[in-house]
Parts: C-alpha cells; structure tokens; sequence
C-alpha cells in the first residue's frame, strides 16, 4: 500500500530557517554545532564503546516517559549499550523540528527519535533515514499497521517512520455532570451543537462545560481544526492542486467558534482564562473537577486512573461528533513513530532497539499501564488475550482503539500527508486566526483570508504554487 508524497523536494536550509522560525532555528543550530577539535589534534581516536542517544516526546502523563526510558535501559542492559535518553517537546509548533535539524546539520544527532506526526516534515527536511528493512520485520511479526501509519511514514514506497504506537484519545465527558441536567453523553451529545448546547446547560459555579481552548498549541489547533473539518472546510483540495480554505463552510465554521467564545449566551460554559491555556491546562482543569467536557490525548484518562482521580469512573468517551458536513472523521491512527534521524551514529543498535520495543513482552505492559495513551499501531496485536481482555473490563479503552481504526489522515485533509501541512500546522496558522476574531474584533471573512493568505505564503516558501 504506497502513499506517494505530493511534495518531493527537499527543502534548502534557508527555507527550513524561515518555515520553522529563523530566531528559533538559527539558537538551535548554534547550540547544537559541533565544535571544532583542538589546533594540533591529529591523533587516531581510541575505538569508542557502543553508545546510543535517544529523545522520546514529553509526555503529559509523566509515567508513560519513565515507563519508556525504563524500557530502552532494560535493552541496554541486556545489550551491554550505553544508552543516553532525553525528552524532546511535544508539539509541532515547539522547538522538536528545529533542534533536531540542527543536530543533523551539525553531525550530532541521536540515534532513535520516538515522537508523533513530524515524520512528513522532516523527510523533507532531508532529516530522516530510510527504515523499510525494520517496517518489514514488524508486519511479519505484528500484522499491518493502521491506515494512518501507511500515509504519514510511507512516502515515495520508502517507510521513514517505524510504526510504534496509535495515541489514543478523544472527546471525554464527565457522566455524572451531564446526567443531571438529563443528558447521556453516549446519545445526546453525537454532535457539536448538541456538545455546546449542553456545555452551557451543565455549567454552574465553578463547573464550566466547555473545556477547550483556541489558543496557539497542539490541543488548541485540534479544537480549530475539528470544527472546520466538521464543517466542510479544508486548506486544499484532495490533490493539492487548490488553495481551498477560504470558503463559505470555513467561514461558518469559524462564525460557530467564534460565537462560542464571545457571544453572552454561552459565557457560563467557558473557563477563565481559557484563551491563554497551554496544552496542560484542559488537563489539569478536568481532573480538579473544573470542567465538564474536553478533547485531548488519553493522557487525562491515563492520569487520572494511576492517581485515583474520583473522575476516573466518571468518565465517558463520547462518539466522534459531527457537524453539518455529517461524516464522523474517525482517526485512522498513525500518531506515534520511531524514527532514526539522518547521519546517526549506531543505526544498527537503533533498529534493534526499535525492534525490542515493538515485542509484546516490552509493549504491552506499557500499553496496558497507559488507559489509552499507548495503543497498539499493528493488527495482530487486537487479537492478543492482553489487549482483548482490557477493552472487555473498559468501554472507554474500546471506543478509544476503535478510533485509531478509520481512515482520516487529520490536518491534510481530503488531501494526503504533507510536509505543507506541517509547516502550516508549526506557524499556528488556525490558531493566529481565532484570536483575530475572538480578541481582536476582526471578522470571521477576513480572518480566514488573512489566512489563506499566509497558507498561499508558506507555500511559496516551500517552492510550491496552487
């Protein structure tokens, strides 16, 4: 199953600089410079011991990073490797890209990278090593991965991303505080007007319904994003031979957001402060109690089972919402790979690493531990009595791994993945766009065509025309 990348190009350093922030970039790539060996210095180097660098992605469950790191020493261990791992940020428009660039650029970069999405970016990017031979042993061993890891980490036939995790997670509601106003999340609240009509409805003093945020980050573009899609809207057409964002269904879809958050009628459902909330802060509102309903990764179930949280049972994992486009966007997973940047030092002990990840001795006491985080990304593992018993004992488990098994590919849709996609998503486009309207009094119209405008700019820097 080949999915072809519609941007084959590599991207000029200039380019990459400018698309990820030149300020940022350019700290990076001096921190991360190699430094030049001492004037006189002509020995031969002692042979060096094996040693292997790896960044695994921040966690908003800080268990889930501990269980990781404890895996890859476990390997380490066994292996008589001396493994170094690091946290890297988490989202797409944080410093991830950048530093990593600078450390291929500079000739320093670690061995194993485990992160979500950026695999289309840094392709392009010319950042990533070719790992088709390990994808091939795990779909002998584990079956096929999910859709979503064939059209994110396979391009040109060549895979770039080793399928590793499906992230799991959703829309998440608390049962006990829709029930008393007569609503059962499961039925009542399959789509977003019902889910705002029923955030206000639920609200009261310190219990605020709508618990999401617009603002720049990961969880803020997926609020964004999910409207617009469930409108109808999209930032290209399906061959990405169009510029489609500005359009009747965005607009109204960014009329719908923006009334959300500013009309009086549904002041009662929005926190405090919510236009500044970073990607923790819906986190850690659900579980002190504070809001009703959000969409997040399964972190916030995840902590709130290993801390105890009362709100663990009363938690429900709704049905993907609809809007008026009236299709259920099911996610078809794809969000957690392992990659093995350009120039790395121990490729060979990187695959062996990877490989030991994926064994299910290795995985699934991770996965099982994670209430959803860790999903499996490959078939056979649905099928294992592990996995089939905990979505028996957990309806919310079983709905959050049904949803990795569609076929949405996210940000690029109707269209592909695409490095585009990313650039578009690390600049904060959507997010920029509903803080035009909601804090700066700019109309829904304009704002998406200041929007497009900017796509149609990012696009020019990558060398592209619509």
């Amino acid at each position: 199953m080949e999915k072809k990348n519609p941007l084959a190009q590599t991207l000029s350093r200039r380019q990459m600089l400018r698309l990820m922030g030149g300020a940022v970039g350019m700290t990076a790539l001096a921190a991360c410079a190699v430094p030049a060996a001492p004037a006189g210095d002509t020995g031969a180097p002692a042979e060096a011991p094996r040693t292997l660098v790896v960044n695994h992605r921040r966690e908003y469950f800080e268990e889930m990073e501990t269980l990781f790191a404890e895996a890859v020493q476990n390997w380490a261990t066994a292996n008589n490797v001396e493994v170094e791992t690091s946290t890297v940020a988490a989202e797409a428009n944080q410093d991830f890209v950048p530093k990593l660039l600078a450390q291929v650029e500079a000739g320093n970069p670690p061995d194993l990278v485990y992160h979500v999405r950026l695999v289309q970016q840094l392709y392009a990017f010319d950042a990533l090593e070719p790992v088709s031979d390990s994808v091939t042993e795990a779909i002998a061993l584990y079956g096929e991965p999910s859709f979503g890891h064939y059209a994110n980490n396979q391009i040109e036939g060549e895979w770039y991303g080793i399928p590793y995790i499906n992230s799991g997670g959703g829309h998440f509601a608390r049962r006990s505080v829709f029930e008393a106003i007569g609503v059962d999340p499961l039925t009542d609240m399959t789509t977003y007007d019902q889910i705002r009509e029923a955030s206000v409805a639920a609200s009261g003093p310190d219990m605020y319904g709508w618990g999401r945020t617009v603002n720049r980050g990961g969880d803020g573009h997926g609020t964004v994003l999910d409207i617009i899609k469930n409108w109808g809207g999209s930032v290209t057409n399906a061959d990405m031979s169009e510029l489609t964002f500005n359009s009747a269904e965005t607009v109204a879809a960014v009329e719908w957001l923006t009334e959300l958050y500013t009309n009086e009628q549904y002041a009662a459902a929005i926190p405090p402060g919510v236009m500044a909330w970073t990607d923790a802060s819906n986190n850690e509102s659900y579980l002190a109690g504070n809001i009703g309903y959000t969409a997040n990764a399964a972190s916030v179930y995840a902590a709130a089972k290993a801390n105890g949280s009362p709100y663990f049972e009363d938690t429900v994992v709704l049905h993907v919402p609809m809007g008026p486009y009236g299709e259920q966007f099911i996610g078809g997973g794809g969000n957690g790979q392992m990659q093995i940047p350009r120039g790395a030092k121990n490729i060979a002990d990187a695959k062996s690493l990877a490989m030991n990840l994926l064994d299910p001795d290795v995985f699934l006491p991770i996965s099982l531990v994670s209430a959803g985080l860790f999903l499996p990304a490959y078939a056979n593992y649905y099928a294992m009595d592990a996995v089939v018993a905990a979505f028996d004992a957990d309806d919310n488990l079983k709905r959050m791994g049904e949803q990795t098994q569609g076929t949405d590919v996210g940000f690029s849709w109707p269209a592909p993945p695409s490095p585009y996609f990313d650039a578009v998503q690390a600049q904060s486009v959507l997010n920029d766009m509903m803080a035009q309207t909601i804090t700066q009094d700019v109309s829904p119209a304009d704002a998406v065509a200041q929007a497009q405008d900017r796509m149609a700019q990012i696009a020019e820097e990558m060398g592209m025309s619509f």
